[in-house]
């Protein structure tokens, strides 16, 4: 028993030795200012500050000597945070040592930052007083740390191109892209959109909704860049829409490397555009020709004319040929079958059609098939035939005669009318004979 009273007796004083070599920083802290707001700490009531998520907090801290004091430092932190150990410089600041004498003030700047990943909750803010030699001061504000505000709640909070950012010209690659809504409210109507501005090219991704604290990646967003890009850097826009009027952006930058494919693509297709427009300029042409036409039997014939343009570089000849009509008709091509058209001239061709005196009426389908070298064009035509009038002649030999008729007898009345004339006028002359007086 004595020797545990004696043990006893022993802690108990070195702690009062303890206390008594150990006391509290000669300073303390009577007030912050923070943001532009004062927190007075004399009052000693219970102070409370809201803060957002992501907000910075500029810090005036007033320190007052209660007696001389060296090497004080202030410290500020806010506590709770599980990522503190990785984000320790957002959490954490101090200043560096300063010396004060007794009832003299000194304001100490300190900058925080709200992390983005910190909590809604309430927790501390606490400001330490200390020196090298005492006890630290301490003094607390209460922190509600709440969702950022709407128009700033979408974050996004990382991306990737995958396969790299180094792309081959004429190659694609994919974005992916992490977007957070770290306000208190879900939004909805979100897109993310992807483009290369220098290049012309984007795409973009939907989502009717992201719910508050919640992230989505989207993974979909495919860009290629064009044939034969330039090489080099090409800035990258990352923007994402959000409840209908708000958005946010970021950047980054893509390497373009050159595809050695590309010269040679270009030159393979450069000839064979080449080829191909001399392979047209040599086979332009063109043929005009009505398609379709009326004909009687027994009246005679239609007559087609066949146009042909030369719209190439060189002169040609062009054979003419009919087919599908010699079972109903008798054809003929005027000048002949075959036609010379000089480079960029042009010459017409006459098609005369005459049907049998036994074709069948009804639409009838032939072709004119027109052959230069190489180059074969058919142009089908059509003819709407009809049957000759009806009748065995003697209606038209009557019309004919009665025609006849009547020219004889108006020649014959004519002829009376002469001899009226003529009768009259030679009885008015015996008239004036008769008296006539002769001296």
């Amino acid at each position: 028993m004595k020797t545990n009273f004696l043990t006893v007796m022993v802690v108990m004083f070195i702690s009062v030795l303890s206390a008594v070599s150990v006391s509290a920083v000669d300073a303390h802290i009577e007030y912050a200012r923070i943001n532009g707001e004062i927190i007075d700490f004399t009052n000693n009531n219970e102070l409370s500050l809201e803060v957002e998520r992501g907000e910075e907090l500029d810090i005036r801290v007033k320190v007052v000597a209660d007696a001389d004091v060296e090497n004080f430092q202030v410290m500020g932190d806010i506590v709770g945070y599980r990522y503190s150990n990785d984000e320790h410089s957002k959490v954490h600041d101090a200043s560096k040592t300063y010396d004060l004498t007794e009832n003299d003030t000194k304001f100490v700047d300190l900058n925080l930052d709200v992390p983005i990943f910190m909590d809604k909750k309430y927790t501390l803010l606490r400001f330490t007083l200390a020196d090298e030699n005492s006890q630290s001061f301490t003094r607390d504000i209460q922190l509600h740390v709440t969702g950022i505000d709407e128009d700033d709640a979408i974050r996004i909070d990382d991306w990737e191109f995958s396969p790299s950012n180094e792309i081959m010209a004429g190659r694609a690659f994919t974005a992916l892209v992490n977007v957070e809504n770290i306000g208190d409210d879900d939004l909805d109507d979100i897109k993310v959109t992807v483009r290369i501005p220098s290049l012309g090219v984007q795409d973009s991704e939907f989502l009717d909704e992201l719910e508050a604290d919640e992230d989505e990646t989207f993974e979909e967003l495919l860009l290629r860049v064009p044939d034969c890009t330039e090489p080099g850097l090409y800035d990258v826009e990352i923007e994402v829409e959000f409840d209908r009027f708000n958005s946010v952006t970021a950047s980054d930058t893509i390497t373009v490397v050159e595809n050695e494919l590309c010269g040679l693509e270009e030159e393979e297709e450069e000839e064979e555009e080449e080829n191909n427009h001399e392979d047209l300029e040599d086979s332009r042409t063109v043929i005009s020709v009505p398609g379709s036409q009326t004909v009687t039997v027994g009246t005679g014939g239609v007559t087609y004319p066949v146009v042909i343009s030369n719209e190439g570089k060189t002169a040609k000849t062009y054979t003419l040929t009919v087919e599908g009509a010699a079972s109903w008709a008798t054809t003929r091509l005027d000048p002949g079958s075959q036609v010379v058209v000089g480079s960029h001239d042009t010459e017409t061709v006459f098609l005369y059609v005459t049907p049998l005196d036994d074709a069948e009426a009804g639409q009838k389908v032939f072709t004119v098939t027109l052959e230069s070298g190489d180059e074969k064009k058919e142009i089908p035509l059509t003819a709407d035939v009809v049957a000759a009038p009806s009748g065995d002649g003697t209606s038209g030999g009557l019309v004919r005669g009665l025609q006849v008729a009547l020219i004889v007898l108006v020649i014959i009345l004519i002829i009376l009318g002469l001899v009226v004339g003529f009768n009259k006028m030679k009885d008015s002359d015996d008239e004036d004979d008769e008296n006539q007086t002769y001296y």
